[in-house]
């Protein structure tokens, strides 16, 4: 089993399937009314049950598992009838088929297993944070298309501060969800800390989201009926962390974004914009995601407060080496980036460097 398989498990669960079925449905045939029989019956019908239950992978691993060693036992008893009363090839032939299918059934069910815990987003990439690969996107509306993204590639490293900016309806937006996982390239590849977002269900993207990515918007998103400390605590919630954890883990955040602890009782409505800002970043932080996501953060707040805002992403970036990307209008956020991408008609138009000291700029090939 530690072996590396020449085909995926889903290839081979299909082919001893068919398998099992065929040499089942073909048996029937010839097979006296007995125990065999109906055995044969029982492991044909479990096994039809699979393709109603495949997204259930549990199931689905269940029922291989059970209708493998049955047909485990249906060999041996085949070929045990065999030897002492029969005298069918045919008989002998089935009997040890049916021993080496059930046989690989148990091994792929135990692959599917290991598979199916096997979190696909523990392969990472040691250089880039991001990573698009000629992307496009498109939407439909009725019958009109809009392009809104027209082959952008682009590399972003760990560690990384880099601010997106662009007029209106260039295409700003589209790639920030993208990056964050919230839609789905029309064509090209998209790798997230070096995840191949492809080749994620609902499921695996959710999870990606929750563990890997921290989303800070314009307007909060703070759940107001609430505490802040539940609000931030929800990834570690959704991500299972015990209580304990969740608690100390807001309180340290909190005091990190230069909030007292009293703030934790209250509701996110009696605190002003930039400390609910900085509740929104706690909790982009909660699950310590490789990459931040802020869609215009300062855009709610007055020059000084969105200033103390960028200043603490850029405290986290330098000290925690937490990848920051930042989509803006404003100017003087976009030069706290390291690197400013301009976009314009879904198209990377300008790469601008930005050190200390010094500027240069290139144009996107």
């Amino acid at each position: 089993m530690g072996a590396k398989m020449l085909l995926k498990p889903s290839t081979l669960a299909f082919a001893i399937f068919s398998a099992i079925l065929i040499d089942r449905a073909l048996m029937l045939l010839f097979l006296p009314r007995g125990i065999i029989f109906w055995s044969s019956i029982g492991i044909v019908l479990a096994l039809m049950l699979v393709p109603l239950l495949a997204r259930l992978k549990r199931i689905l691993i269940v029922i291989l598992a059970i209708a493998s060693i049955a047909e485990i036992l249906n060999g041996i008893l085949q070929t045990a009838l065999f030897v002492i009363i029969y005298s069918q090839l045919l008989i002998l032939l089935s009997g040890v088929t049916a021993i080496l299918l059930g046989i690989s059934g148990v091994i792929l069910a135990l692959e599917l297993e290991e598979v199916t815990r096997r979190s696909p987003l523990q392969v990472t990439d040691p250089e880039f944070a991001v990573v698009l690969e000629n992307v496009h996107k498109h939407y439909y509306t009725g019958t009109v298309s809009v392009h809104a993204l027209r082959g952008i590639s682009l590399r972003i490293r760990n560690g990384e501060f880099v601010a997106i900016m662009g007029p209106s309806g260039s295409g700003k937006s589209t790639l920030l969800n993208i990056i964050g996982a919230l839609d789905r390239p029309t064509s090209g590849k998209v790798y997230i800390d070096g995840v191949d977002v492809s080749k994620l269900d609902s499921d695996g993207l959710a999870e990606l989201r929750n563990r890997k990515i921290g989303f800070i918007f314009q307007a909060y998103n703070l759940i107001n009926r609430t505490t802040v400390l539940r609000n931030i605590e929800m990834p570690a919630l959704v991500a299972g962390v015990p209580k304990k954890k969740r608690v100390e883990n807001a309180r340290r955040l909190l005091e990190i974004m230069g909030l007292d602890e009293t703030a934790l009782k209250r509701r996110p409505v009696y605190l002003s914009g930039g400390q609910q800002q900085r509740v929104a970043i706690a909790r982009a932080l909660m699950n310590m995601p490789a990459i931040i996501l802020a869609d215009e953060p300062t855009g709610n707040l007055d020059s000084k407060t969105g200033a103390e805002v960028i200043g603490y992403l850029r405290k986290l970036n330098k000290e925690l080496g937490i990848t920051v990307i930042v989509v803006t209008h404003d100017r003087s956020v976009a030069e706290k980036a390291d690197r400013i991408l301009h976009i314009r008609d879904g198209m990377i138009i300008r790469e601008e460097m930005l050190n200390v000291g010094e500027k240069s700029e290139r144009e996107a090939g």
